[in-house]
């Protein structure tokens, strides 16, 4: 049977000028003209009353956006004109990733909603001749000190965005009115703040103080995870044994994290076969930009294998392929903090754990870095962990002595004091540890 035509595929008469009727599928179309160029826009409906009111909404909608690209021709062209045209132009270019282009949806989402919060009016209805830099500045002010939001799987609001964050939503409002100007429907740019090279909020050169707890509340953590405060409905036997072994392994996920310093995904990928006598190896994955390298086994570590090892044996399990069944311990991590009263910890904060647990006890830090697998041999861990946490920092000012010097005329010397005396002389401060 010879193909059908065009003429036979769509069903024109439909009562209503532009609708069209599929007649294989049954299903509605709108013709319109959209740049210059006729297009058949999907109703996504059988129904000729729904696909009727479908049909004007897309005419409708297609005049708001003709009205739009004549006022850009002409110079005339609102904030929202300029958005609505970047959003669309990045969106359909197929060389974005599809995280790249909801960063872009999130930062047009944040921009209108602070700006209209800031100002009381929306950024859509402003044309860009009133984008001045005093406003820009006070609008990335705002978002940096007063601006309210919800993080992902954070519970409760926080306050003030992160320097990165602010210079992304500046610098997507920098863009487009750079665009604009290119491609004339901008006159002029209105002000000219790049914050690429320097904007209104720079991030901090400070490093943000790492918290964590001592080690004996670290303990209290972890004993936790290994407790299980859920009882199944049925009690059933296989299914509280279940939840006991899945317990015991995230506790041991954790202080594995905490007595290795290995990363997350370093941890997840560690097998029987790469735990040696005196140390272990832990292996660089793809996603994670670090070379294999040999840890050698602090006593904690050596007793948690020991501990693992010895569960195995007893179940008849080999000692053959990964350790760990499981990839991560975050909520069980952050549950246990919680009942405990600790800080909330994360995967890596455990490696924190780890990199000032080996500092304090003596171990330099080109050392400790090598055994994080960093490659800058020590100059992150140095802006990093260049801190001693608070009960260290006080056992180490304890051996801090002020003590006076004998007077020369006491320890038997003919010397002068001078007018002043003995008491003038400078005291000593002795230190009881090594220097």
């Amino acid at each position: 049977m010879p193909p059908m035509s065009s003429s036979h595929v769509w069903d024109t008469s439909t009562g209503v000028p532009g609708m069209l009727k599929h007649t294989v599928t049954g299903r509605y179309y709108s013709r319109i003209q959209v740049g210059g160029k006729r297009t058949m826009k999907s109703l996504k409906t059988r129904v000729w009353s729904i696909a009727k009111l479908r049909h004007h909404d897309k005419l409708a909608q297609a005049e708001r956006q003709r009205q739009k690209s004549v006022r850009l021709l002409e110079g005339r062209g609102l904030m929202g004109d300029l958005l609505e045209k970047h959003r669309a132009d990045y969106l359909a270019n197929t060389s974005f990733s599809q995280s790249a282009k909801t960063g872009l949806r999130n930062n047009i989402d944040r921009l209108r909603t602070n700006w209209g919060k800031c100002f009381g009016s929306a950024i859509d209805r402003l044309t860009p001749s009133q984008m001045t830099e005093d406003k820009v500045r006070r609008f990335a002010n705002y978002l940096h000190a007063e601006a309210v939001f919800r993080k992902h799987n954070v519970p409760g609001q926080r306050k003030g965005y992160g320097a990165v964050t602010v210079n992304k939503t500046i610098e997507l409002l920098h863009h487009v009115l750079r665009v604009g100007v290119a491609t004339g429907a901008v006159g002029f740019l209105p002000f000219d703040l790049d914050p690429a090279v320097g904007g209104p909020i720079r991030k901090a050169e400070r490093r943000r103080k790492i918290h964590l707890p001592p080690s004996d509340k670290m303990q209290e953590v972890f004993a936790q995870m290994r407790v299980i405060d859920y009882t199944p409905p049925d009690d059933r036997p296989e299914f509280r044994e279940y939840l006991r072994d899945r317990a015991q392994e995230s506790a041991d996920f954790a202080e594995f994290l905490a007595y290795s310093g290995a990363r997350q995904r370093e941890a997840a990928a560690f097998v029987w076969e790469d735990d040696m006598r005196h140390s272990v190896i832990l292996r660089g994955t793809k996603s994670v930009a670090s070379a294999d390298r040999e840890v050698p086994k602090i006593a904690a570590l050596r007793d948690l294998l020991q501990r693992m090892r010895k569960r195995r044996e007893e179940v008849g399990r080999k000692l053959k392929g990964k350790v760990f069944t499981i990839k991560q311990c975050r909520q069980a991590l952050e549950t246990a903090c919680r009942k405990v009263g600790a800080e909330r910890l994360t995967h890596h904060s455990l490696r924190h754990f780890f990199a000032t647990l080996c500092i304090e006890s003596g171990v330099d830090i080109p050392t400790v870095s090598r055994w994080l697998g960093h490659a800058d041999g020590g100059v992150l861990a140095m802006q990093t962990y260049g801190h001693l946490r608070a009960e260290h920092s006080a056992a180490a000012a304890a051996k801090v002595r002020l003590v006076a010097r004998t007077p020369r005329s006491a320890r038997g010397g003919g010397g002068a004091t001078g007018p002043a005396g003995p008491a003038s002389r400078p005291c000593a401060v002795r230190s009881n540890g090594p220097t």
